[in-house]
């Protein structure tokens, strides 16, 4: 299994999914003009313990959107635990804000039981909701809020399978408003705590920072 970070995107994939991806992604993250400022759609979600979940703009705290798919073998989980280890840092600074992550699946395939023996695995924290959209118009629904947000990812074909897709958290404030895209190289105390309390740089995102990831190429 070959694993790539290829101008913001994360691929899991075979070689042959590789070779594809890099002629397709020149500039993977979302850009900024294209979502700052959008109200996050009403969609429709299940959790983990298969109770509703919606995401709506008038909920009144912000919310952390961090977009993966469950049988991701390595950069899924790697986000999801880089993310995991600066919120807790972060938390003390963000007491009374009442953030709420989220961490919703784009592959259609995934199902509850996959989220929760991912949860498990990794020793993800109780109090983020995990959750999934239901088939049918809440998944169109779901995957309409991805566009409008700019979130491109790939479905690769071949050896391995996986997606191409921007490694991140979109944060949303309290009145459903779009305001950042953190990159995972942007996964520090600092950035979230400015990010969630509104005071980053408006139009930053992930990979326009003198700590933007760098490519790579691992051998997996």
């Amino acid at each position: 299994m070959r694993q790539m970070r290829l101008s913001g995107f994360f691929i899991a994939a075979g070689l042959s999914g590789l070779l594809a991806a890099s002629e397709l992604f020149a500039d993977a993250y979302p850009e900024p003009a294209k979502f700052l400022g959008r109200s996050i759609r009403t969609t429709q979600l299940v959790n983990v313990d298969g109770k509703p979940f919606t995401l709506r703009p008038d909920s009144g705290k912000p919310i952390v959107l961090i977009p993966v798919f469950t049988s991701c073998p390595v950069t899924c989980p790697t986000i999801l635990k880089e993310f995991q280890v600066s919120w807790a840092e972060a938390l003390p600074s963000l007491a009374t804000s009442g953030a709420q992550v989220a961490v919703v699946s784009f592959d259609p395939a995934d199902t509850r039981a996959g989220f929760k023996k991912l949860v498990s695995r990794q020793k993800l924290p109780k109090d983020w909701i995990y959750a999934v959209p239901k088939p049918g118009k809440d998944f169109k629904e779901f995957e309409a809020l991805l566009a409008d947000l700019d979130f491109r990812y790939f479905k690769l074909k071949g050896q391995g399978g996986g997606y191409a897709h921007p490694a991140g958290a979109y944060i949303f404030d309290g009145g459903g408003k779009a305001g950042r895209f953190l990159a995972q190289a942007e996964f520090t105390k600092e950035d979230i705590v400015n990010a969630v309390k509104g005071s980053a740089v408006a139009g930053s995102a992930g990979g326009n920072t003198s700590r933007g990831p760098t490519k790579r190429l691992d051998n997996r």
